[in-house]
């Protein structure tokens, strides 16, 4: 009952996306657009990732989720301003809180991941196996739902935790 609950008040309370988006990308990003809003509601990121007055999400690879995302810049997560950044090195990760990393970067990720855990910025994507990968967050559609994994492991190495709330409704934890 408290899972369903919560699934439910995760969508009602989210950022209200354009619903003109709706014609422009498939339904599937819009929901994994609320997702990457409301995950940091659940998770505790270290003081260092807490750079700047915003906060971050920064993609990395080809995603439609930029131009979904986009209409929600400005609204309050943790109190402060969302900004939406595209970043294409490691290098350009500093002011970022959060990093989707898309499935088209599947070949870097001995690289991104490392870099993003030693600056304490939560990972997610929506790549196939993701978590068992080294990444903390996995988006995954299965039977047309959007679900999620959770890694434990990974989000400790970088001082990431996750609330109790948000473990309960992850599909699958890695410990």
């Amino acid at each position: 009952m408290l899972l369903r609950v919560l699934v439910i008040l995760l969508f009602i309370l989210s950022p209200v996306l354009s619903p003109g988006q709706a014609d422009v990308v498939p339904q599937e990003y819009l929901v994994k657009a609320k997702y990457l809003l409301n995950i940091p509601l659940f998770t505790e990121i270290p003081p260092q990732a807490k750079k700047g007055t915003g906060y971050t999400i920064c993609l990395i690879g080809d995603t439609p989720l930029e131009s979904v995302l986009e209409t929600s810049r400005g609204v309050l997560i943790r109190n402060r301003p969302l900004a939406i950044r595209k970043v294409e090195e490691p290098s350009q990760m500093d002011s970022c809180q959060m990093l989707f990393i898309a499935s088209s970067e599947r070949h870097r990720l001995q690289t991104l991941l490392p870099e993003a855990q030693r600056r304490g910025i939560l990972t997610i994507s929506d790549m196939r196996d993701f978590t068992r990968l080294g990444g903390m967050i996995s988006l995954q559609t299965i039977n047309n739902r959007v679900t999620f994994d959770l890694n434990l492991s990974a989000a400790g190495k970088a001082s990431i935790s996750f609330s109790t709330h948000l473990l309960k409704l992850a599909r699958d934890i890695i410990k």
